[in-house]
């Protein structure tokens, strides 16, 4: 039942449209002169392969952590660590690096062995970086499970895990025929009635490395496990809390339900899964339902499970998650049975309250897009502005002003579609997607600014487009980079074609940085970082590294790469330094 999912001190975290555009938490300027990792909720920090200070850059490059130290009149790299398994994301607080892995973590004797039974698990190390260039592991817990997202307020980190259960020797049919099957039927209901809260729960080994101790033991006591009272599948959602300033330590709060998308408010935490791969319960009638639970993550200490509610339809992605004063927000797309060949899909916007342990829709919004699928979700106070794509790219802006009778005022009908839409001012939208001919081709990157002041008539003030390229910012927010102070946006791009006459191939990798204001959006340069090739194959071709990540630092941009850092001057893009890995 593993989904293979890899891939997360406020006084008020929901600020004005305003104050959206320009604090921190966006991607943008901190203050200090530096930008940070671009997230959904204004000062709620999330898990990335690049974090910075201003001072120092830590990149997950290769499986290694790079410490890049900024501080100086020349950039360079001062150290490194490397790490086991894949999918390796950072947190940094302070002088503290959390870092959350993927797989690894075997336990000798069994490294090099593929035995029956072997399950995901995940790894979080705390490293001390407090001593100018060097990285101290200070401990390592190691779990059953795979880590769906986690979350970052100030030295607060919630860590949500999904596990499966484990520790079942399940018995086969002993032969063929009806009698061998229920016999083994028979034999697997008498293990799940044996079964403790071991089984069913994660595993968990923490080692402190200077006192060169470990322990272990079931990551969840009984009184900290609930259920909700639909059924939501069998695997466990756990919700870990870490204080980073006090170190790792093995905690939490379980419970019995499968999770796929995680958002998180400075209150709430939400958990929601779409389960139609596998449970016949997820389907209501001939649509697809999706269930969403609620942490309470208001304090520093452990997080408490609140309620759980389900919605027709199915999510696009965490920004279809919202709340605001109290209510959770969700857009959904229904009647996408594919497989029951259901009725023509369409998105709605539904509202949600919580009363007691549920949570109540208390009013929706339907019809939009209809037979469209979405592309884009963005939750601004009390307006939501979605955008679906078939052929053409419909923009809805919907009042939420009243939960419980959401509108929809406005519709932009344009060619092609956003897949990421960012505020960048007072009533302004910036949308990157994919621009498309009328018959819904795409033809590559395009950045729109929409003008959204009057949500009755949602205008385009321009647009710009990137031929035949991609953008990995289309589909991770974190690659997007908007720096509020010279209004410039960096994506990194891709670009590939063919040439028929000449029989020739094109391809690009680097970072495009554009201008964006209110009224356009022009082009100011592009980065490439240097070409690489094969040592060992002379006839091998060249390939540039493609770019995933920008950070800037004062008048310096830095733009990372698995192969190194390229560093430019912010206003000419001439190149400074080239540090490689």
């Amino acid at each position: 039942g593993y989904g293979g999912v890899f891939p997360v001190d406020m006084v008020a975290v929901e600020e004005s449209f305003a104050a959206t555009t320009t604090r921190a938490a966006s991607g943008e300027d901190s203050g200090d002169g530096f930008s940070t990792t671009n997230v959904q909720v204004v000062g709620i920090d999330e898990p990335d392969l690049v974090k910075t200070d201003g001072d120092r850059i830590f990149v997950v490059a290769q499986g290694i952590i790079h410490w890049i130290d900024a501080s100086g009149d020349k950039p360079r790299i001062v150290a490194t660590h490397e790490l086991g398994g894949w999918g390796q994301q950072l947190f940094l607080s302070g002088d503290t690096l959390l870092v959350t892995t993927s797989g690894g973590g075997t336990i000798e004797p069994f490294a090099d062995i593929a035995y029956p039974g072997h399950s995901e698990r995940t790894v979080l190390t705390e490293i001390d970086v407090s001593e100018p260039g060097k990285m101290t592991v200070v401990r390592t817990l190691m779990l059953d499970g795979t880590v769906l997202s986690s979350r970052l307020i100030g030295d607060t980190a919630r860590i949500v895990l999904r596990s499966g259960p484990v520790g079942f020797d399940w018995s086969y049919p002993e032969g063929s025929g009806i009698k061998a099957e229920r016999e083994a039927t028979e034999r697997n209901k008498e293990l799940i009635r044996r079964s403790t809260i071991e089984n069913w729960v994660p595993w968990y080994v923490l080692e402190v490395r200077a006192a060169g101790t470990s322990s272990d033991g079931p990551l969840l006591s009984c009184d900290r496990v609930g259920y909700p009272d639909q059924f939501a599948g069998l695997t466990m959602l756990s919700v870990m809390t870490i204080d980073l300033s006090d170190g790792l330590a093995p905690n939490g709060v379980g419970l019995l339900a499968d999770g796929e998308t995680v958002y998180a408010s400075a209150e709430s935490l939400y958990v929601a899964t779409s389960p139609w791969r596998w449970w016949p319960e997820a389907r209501s009638g001939d649509g697809l339902t999706t269930h969403i639970h609620r942490f309470d993550i208001s304090g520093e200490d452990q997080a408490s499970y609140v309620a759980s509610g389900q919605v027709e339809g199915i999510l696009h992605s965490q920004f279809a998650l919202d709340e605001h004063e109290g209510i959770l927000r969700v857009v959904v797309t229904d009647g996408a049975d594919w497989r029951r060949g259901s009725e023509v899909p369409e998105t709605s916007v539904v509202a949600l309250d919580t009363v007691r342990d549920r949570l109540v829709e208390v009013g929706s919004v339907g019809g939009l897009g209809k037979n469209e699928r979405v592309y884009s979700v963005r939750f601004i106070e009390d307006k939501a502005y979605v955008v679906t794509f078939r052929q053409v790219d419909p923009l809805y802006v919907v009042d939420m002003s009243d939960p419980t009778n959401p509108t929809v005022e406005g519709e932009l009908k344009i060619n092609g579609y956003s897949s990421y839409l960012h505020p960048i001012g007072e009533d302004i939208l910036l949308g990157v997607g994919q621009d498309a001919t009328e018959q819904g081709r795409v033809l590559g990157t395009q950045v729109s600014v929409f003008d959204v002041s009057d949500p009755e008539n949602p205008i385009r003030m321009s647009r710009l487009t990137f031929e035949d390229a991609y953008s990995e910012a289309e589909w991770d927010h974190h690659a997007f980079l908007w720096w509020p102070a010279d209004e410039i946006v960096i994506l990194p791009i891709q670009r590939w074609s063919w040439d028929e006459r000449n029989e020739t191939e094109k391809h690009y990798a680097g970072a495009v940085v554009v201008k964006a204001t209110s009224q356009r959006v022009e082009k100011l340069g592009e980065i490439e970082h240097p070409s690489q090739s094969d040592p060992e194959c002379e006839e091998c071709w060249w390939w540039t590294e493609p770019i995933m990540r920008s950070v800037i630092i004062g008048d310096s941009l830095f733009t990372i790469s698995q192969t190194g850092v390229m560093v430019s001057d912010l206003d000419t893009l001439e190149q400074e330094e080239w540090l490689r890995f």
